[in-house]
């Protein structure tokens, strides 16, 4: 069967991204670097844990993939709540914390630890319709025994596409430290 083209639709520059509750909003501006539905052992544990804890909202794929949308750090902003962000670590050494809105338990973005330039946010935390999905990476840790819960380009690892993307983000981002 031929892939299809993943969607496309123009993205507001503003979209707005809550928790279930409500008690907790980000906001954010511009085009996001990507779409990504990611396979790899960490997001599936980590989104396992998220979904175990009590009323959380399922953030795992049926297929085992956990969906991202991923944003400049220089373009989310808090606008609510967020003293309620608790994070989880699925090690403790790990370099990533996914942050949690404390009130509901809803999965809102990862914290990286190391000083990258992106911020994944859950796909799910946007309001309808969400970002677009545009890949599956890391399919290589996914459970042969599911069907991709949908039909985008899928890479065993990080595509060449994907690294892409990130510098071409980082790029701006550094020119305009720069010059301040």
């Amino acid at each position: 069967m031929p892939r299809l083209a993943p969607p496309t639709w123009p993205v507001p520059s503003d979209l707005t991204a809550s928790c279930s509750c409500g008690s907790v909003k980000l906001r954010v501006h511009g085009t996001p670097i990507a779409g990504v539905v990611c396979y790899c052992d960490d997001c599936q544990e980590g989104s396992r844990q998220i979904e175990a804890l009590p009323n959380a909202a399922p953030v795992l794929e049926p297929d085992g993939g956990t969906p991202y949308i991923l944003y400049r750090k220089d373009r989310v902003r808090w606008s609510a709540g967020a003293e309620l962000l608790k994070g989880c670590k699925i090690r403790g050494e790990s370099a990533s914390s996914r942050m949690v809105a404390s009130c509901c338990n809803s999965a809102m973005y990862m914290k990286f630890n190391d000083g990258r330039h992106w911020v994944p946010i859950y796909q799910a935390r946007f309001s309808t319709p969400a970002p677009p999905l545009e890949m599956l990476i890391c399919t290589k840790f996914r459970q042969a025994s599911h069907e991709f819960a949908r039909d985008l380009p899928s890479y065993p690892g990080y595509p060449l596409k994907f690294m892409a993307k990130l510098i071409a983000a980082w790029i701006p981002m550094l020119l305009s430290r720069r010059n301040t």
